[in-house]
């Protein structure tokens, strides 16, 4: 049988690793937040998103039907249309995918130097932050726009979720009745 203290240090590299894993996920070759956006990411040097990427396909992105102008590519946030049988949450997707793919880099907790020169001031640490930054998310990494993270991405569907989760307001379970 093990001790705690071996448990404990057992635990302890296991929560490095995750940690240096997550970390080397989102370093950016650029040195400010608008480094590689640029139309072959799906974002302008401006920080607004372009037409360029697919959009994939109703069947396998969304939880909803999607027609017409509702299958993107969209200019916006505000552009891009909310299913309404959607029942993606922050709960079921939302924070999961930020844990995965965003707060290795974009957490308040994370110092200066391990946050792979993530702004200091852009963190996902809960759903007011997430809402709050709504906009910036689905401009680098959500639907057709795939600049982040620059290292080990999420596939085309999640991406196509995080834009149906983020249009539909970024919802938590109590917020959507579940």
């Amino acid at each position: 049988m093990r001790s705690a203290a071996d448990l404990r240090w057992v635990l302890a590299a296991a929560l490095g690793l995750g940690l240096s894993l997550a970390t080397a996920a989102c370093q950016d070759q650029g040195d400010d937040d608008t480094a590689g956006d640029d139309a072959s990411t799906g974002g302008t040097a401006d920080g607004t998103a372009d037409d360029t990427g697919t959009a994939g396909s109703a069947d396998d992105t969304s939880t909803g039907e999607a027609t017409g102008d509702d299958m993107g590519p969209w200019s916006s946030l505000d552009e891009r249309p909310c299913p309404e049988d959607s029942i993606l949450t922050y709960e079921n997707f939302g924070g999961p995918f930020m844990l995965s793919y965003c707060t290795g880099c974009h957490h308040s907790r994370l110092p200066a130097d391990m946050r792979q020169m993530a702004p200091i001031d852009v963190n996902f640490d809960d759903i007011d932050d997430v809402r709050a930054w709504a906009d910036r998310i689905w401009i680098r990494s959500a639907d057709q726009n795939a600049s982040m993270p620059p290292v080990g991405p999420p596939d085309d569907v999640a991406r196509m979720r995080l834009g149906e989760w983020l249009a539909c307001g970024a919802l938590t379970d109590a917020e959507l009745g579940m």
